[in-house]
C-alpha cells in the first residue's frame, strides 16, 4: 500500500512539474511573439503559446475535453488575422476586446490574433466554461 501511495504522489508531482514547464513555455512563446518583426514568426509563437496553455489547462483538470470545433475556430481566427493588410497590431493591444476597458484600467492584457483579453474577462470565461462543463 505504501508503494502505491508513493507512485501516486510521484506522478502528481511530475504532473505539477510538467504544468509549470508548459506555463513557462507559453510565456516564452508570448514574449517571442511580441519581440518578432516577422508576422509568420509571431503567428507561430502565438499558436505554440495557445497549444502549451491548452495542454496545461487540460492537465490541471480545468476541463475534460476539447471539442474539435474549438481547434477549427482557433485556426480560422488565425487565418483571418494573418493577412498583414488587415492587421492592426496596436489597436487590439490597447483595450480588452470583451469589456472594452483600457490597459490602464485593467492592467496587463493577453494579446492574441486580432484580440486582447483582460484578467477579469478571462476569469469570467473560465467560470462560464466550468459551469457549462458540469451541466453536460
Amino acid at each position: 500500500m505504501e508503494q502505491e501511495f508513493r507512485k501516486k504522489t510521484f506522478r502528481g508531482a511530475k504532473i505539477e512539474d510538467i504544468i509549470l514547464e508548459l506555463e513557462k513555455l507559453s510565456e516564452l512563446c508570448e514574449e517571442k511573439s511580441k519581440g518578432s518583426d516577422h508576422l509568420e514568426r509571431q503567428r507561430f509563437y502565438e499558436g505554440m503559446a495557445i497549444a502549451y496553455t491548452t495542454i496545461a489547462v487540460k492537465l490541471k483538470g480545468d476541463f475534460d475535453y476539447i471539442e474539435p470545433e474549438v481547434i477549427d475556430e482557433l485556426y480560422n481566427a488565425l487565418e483571418k488575422t494573418s493577412n498583414p493588410n488587415s492587421m492592426n497590431n496596436t489597436a487590439h493591444g490597447a483595450t480588452c476586446s470583451f469589456c472594452h476597458k483600457s490597459k490602464e484600467e485593467v492592467g496587463e492584457l493577453a494579446i492574441g490574433p486580432g484580440a486582447a483579453i483582460c484578467k477579469g474577462c478571462l476569469e469570467f470565461g473560465l467560470e462560464v466554461i466550468k459551469l457549462n462543463s458540469t451541466d453536460v
